[in-house]
């Protein structure tokens, strides 16, 4: 994510979404082991259960698909004048901005629960080999080994 957002304060349309949709191509990667490895395996009493990780899964697949529309509109029409150009920007910022605050929540979340309540071996499984086949961002230094961290996933 932040390789776009550099991209998009440049007023880079073209470059940005690219950056983006590099970006959520490892988001919907990092999702997909989440669901498919991980929930799965929370165990009965786990702080957070399996369906609040479903539903902000959706919520953050919702508003990443709406702001890559409007990113592709951007792309696709850029505007001219200076003036239109950098309020186009602005708009885009602000709509980045939702995504980005229900992302940190989410995987503050994650760090503080999902991540501890899970075997590290099935942690370390599941990204290991996610990075691997997906070229998925490591985690931070000091992460927990839940994935992909926010911290990461906003470098990409």
């Amino acid at each position: 994510m932040h390789a776009h957002l550099l991209a998009l304060v440049g007023a880079d349309f073209a470059g940005a979404l690219a950056h983006l949709q590099r970006w959520q191509r490892a988001l919907a990667r990092h999702i997909e082991i989440e669901e498919t490895r991980l929930l799965p395996a929370l165990p009965a009493g786990a702080r957070w259960g399996e369906r609040l990780y479903r539903v902000e899964h959706e919520r953050i697949r919702l508003l990443a698909d709406e702001y890559l529309q409007r990113m592709r509109a951007a792309a696709a029409r850029a505007p001219r004048s200076v003036r239109a150009r950098r309020s186009l920007v602005l708009a885009l910022l602000d709509a980045a901005h939702a995504l980005r605050h229900l992302l940190e929540h989410h995987h503050e979340r994650e760090e503080m629960a999902l991540a501890q309540e899970l075997p590290a071996a099935l942690l370390q499984s599941a990204w290991g080999r996610a990075r691997g086949q997906a070229a998925l961002p490591a985690p931070h230094a000091g992460g927990t080994g839940a994935g992909p961290t926010a911290a990461a996933l906003e470098s990409g």
